[in-house]
Parts: C-alpha cells; sequence; structure tokens
C-alpha cells in the first residue's frame, strides 16, 4: 500500500488500538505534507511549507475521555484525506491507549498528575509506574517537537499568536456535570501575562469559561507552558462518555475553530475584546490530608462550579477543614475517592 493510498484508510483510534503496545517509528511523505509515526500513539505531522506556528494536540490523558479522541481522530482524517490543507507544525498525542482500549480513566496511576518531572518519584512504583514511562515519554516528544525550531524565550512577541508560537490544547472531559459545560484550565504563568488573543480563540470555541490557575502544578498543560513557554491550557468540552455514545453536535463549534487555526484561516489579533470571558480563579485547593478526610458535600451529585454560602463546610478534615469564607464561592472538581496527597476539589471565586 502507498502512502497515499494509507492515509486515505487511516483511522487514529483502530491504529492505537492495534499499536497500543509498542510501535516501530517510521514516516512517510506526501505531496502536501510530511507524516512521523514517533511512538504508540504520537504522531507528527508537517506542511511542506515553513510554519511558524508549532501546535500540540492531546487528548486521552484519561483512557475515558472518549470524545477528545474522537475529535482527535476525525482532524488527522482530515488532514490525511486533504479534506482541509496543513497549516502549521502538528503533534497529536493519544496520551494513554491502554487506559483507552479499556475506557478507564488510568491502568494504575493518574497521568496528569505526573508531568513536569513528578514522574521521576514514581518510576519504580508497582502501581505508578506505567504511567509514570508514559509522562516520561510524552515529555520527551514534547521537547522534540517544541525544539525543531529555533525559539527566542524572552521575545514576547509570540505569545499573543504573533512571530514563533508554541501552542498546545489538551483535550478533556468532565466526569461529573458542569453549571459551564465548556471551560478551560490556563496553567499558572508566574511572571508571564494572560494572553488575550488566546482567550478570543476558546470563546469564540464556544469556551467561555476561563479558569486560571493559581500555582504550578503537575498537569500537561503546565507542563508545556512552564517550560517552552507555549500557550497551554487544559480545555474541559463536556461529559465523560463511552465511545459511540458522544453526542458530536456538541463539539461542532469547538471542531470548526480548530480546523480553521490549523488550515491557517483562523486570525489571532493581539489587541481583543475578552469581556464577554467567564473568568474564575483558584483560591483554594483542599487537599486530602488523610483517610479520614471528607468533603462536607454530596461530591457525586454537586456539579462543577456549584456555589456555596458563607460558613457552608466545604471541607471535614479536623484542623485542615474549610468552611466557605464568603458568598458565592464555587467547587470545581470535587471528589471524595482520591489517595492521600492530591486534590479532592478546587475553592474558585470570581476575580
Amino acid at each position: 500500500m502507498d502512502a497515499k493510498e494509507f492515509c486515505r484508510q487511516f483511522n487514529l483510534i483502530e491504529f492505537v488500538k492495534d499499536n497500543a503496545e509498542s510501535l516501530d517509528p517510521f514516516a512517510l511523505s506526501l505531496e502536501k505534507f510530511r507524516v512521523k509515526f514517533k511512538a504508540v500513539g504520537i504522531i507528527e505531522i508537517s506542511p511542506k511549507h515553513n510554519s511558524n506556528v508549532n501546535l500540540v494536540l492531546s487528548a486521552g490523558i484519561h483512557g475515558n475521555e472518549t470524545a477528545p479522541i474522537e475529535i482527535l481522530s476525525d482532524l488527522v482524517s482530515k488532514i490525511f484525506k486533504e479534506e482541509i490543507p496543513l497549516a502549521h507544525n502538528l503533534l497529536i498525542i493519544i496520551g494513554n491507549p491502554k487506559a483507552m482500549l479499556i475506557q478507564e480513566r488510568f491502568t494504575g496511576f493518574n497521568l496528569n498528575r505526573l508531568f513536569n518531572g513528578a514522574w521521576k518519584d514514581y518510576v519504580d512504583d508497582p502501581v505508578a509506574g506505567e504511567e509514570a514511562k508514559r509522562a516520561q515519554e510524552i515529555e520527551q516528544q514534547v521537547q522534540t517537537f517544541y525544539q525543531q525550531v529555533d525559539y527566542n524565550v524572552n521575545d514576547r512577541e509570540g505569545l499573543d499568536g504573533l512571530g514563533q508560537v508554541r501552542i498546545h490544547y489538551d483535550l478533556h472531559t468532565a466526569i461529573k456535570p458542569s453549571l459551564h459545560q465548556k471551560f478551560a484550565i490556563y496553567p499558572y504563568l508566574h511572571e508571564r501575562s494572560h494572553s488575550k488573543a488566546q482567550i478570543r480563540f476558546l470563546v469564540d470555541t464556544g469556551i467561555e469559561t476561563i479558569l486560571l490557575y493559581h500555582k504550578p502544578s503537575t498537569t500537561f498543560s503546565y507542563f508545556s507552558s512552564y517550560q517552552f513557554n507555549a500557550h497551554a491550557f487544559t480545555l474541559e468540552l463536556g461529559k465523560v462518555r463511552p465511545f459511540g455514545e458522544n453526542n458530536r453536535e456538541d463539539f461542532l463549534q469547538f471542531e470548526s475553530l480548530l480546523i480553521a487555526q490549523v488550515s491557517g484561516q483562523y486570525e489571532f489579533q493581539s489587541n481583543c475584546d475578552i469581556h464577554d470571558a467567564n473568568l474564575f480563579m483558584v483560591k483554594k485547593e483542599l487537599i486530602k490530608t488523610s483517610e479520614m478526610d471528607e468533603l462536607g458535600f454530596d461530591s457525586a451529585n454537586t456539579a462543577n462550579f456549584t456555589q456555596f454560602n458563607k460558613g457552608d463546610l466545604l471541607l471535614d478534615a479536623g484542623k485542615n477543614s474549610y468552611l466557605v469564607e464568603q458568598d458565592g464561592e464555587a467547587i470545581v472538581f470535587p471528589n471524595n475517592k482520591v489517595p492521600v496527597g492530591q486534590r479532592m476539589g478546587l475553592v474558585v471565586v470570581k476575580p
């Protein structure tokens, strides 16, 4: 089978399923783009013209979050069939193929708690070791991709979508319902400024709610942001559902704008209005410090961004308990069933 016919028949989901254990790297060259199959679930696609945009698109960091995997699979198929032009350099990542096979969040340990070098503490762990090695592999592939092009980290021109730019959208769906169905987590930027151009893009895709994170973390998007000055976001696009049960119409606006960006038809603006963005900021992390700690509400049936009143008990943890300090504080990602040391929820407020 020649390269053109291979690409015409290619299905990313089926390919990853068939090669979930191992993959011998190989490359293809077509008339308008090159493809490098770098590792299990990791594919680099580059146009044959030079591009100043280096875009990482990841999904399946949690194996049961199937809609984002379907979105990337369809995008790759459209590029391979030349149904859309490819304007920029892409790195496509299906994060946890083995978890995807069984449609579980992870096989041993939450992969999105192992980035920015956190994997080093778990490589030999009998439970977390497999995911730790996968985090290491993903970090190495992202580093190779971003460092193919010289990039001056002190050149702030690129941070508004102009000049040489690095972008990473890590696509997810949430375990529980949300009062704001689609929302983005903007990693902590240290001394950098938030990009109005990127926020404008997210709002245009239908992701109007933006949660500004307050400190370093071990998530994939923070790794790309911190290590490479990328515009990086964790994007929550809806609710977790099995393969075949996603209502793809719910994602059409996001997909159409993503295609517009990939094909060079979306124009970032360095000065733009973001007043319609619904911004939140993290006030506090609720950390599980012992097996006795419990959230003070029915976390299983509480939607993301549910608001509470002053004095409400959010965390019952002895001296580490937390009572709402002001009306309107809201909870995001409430989860009683996490290991000691991990986050049970985020308390968020309007800035």
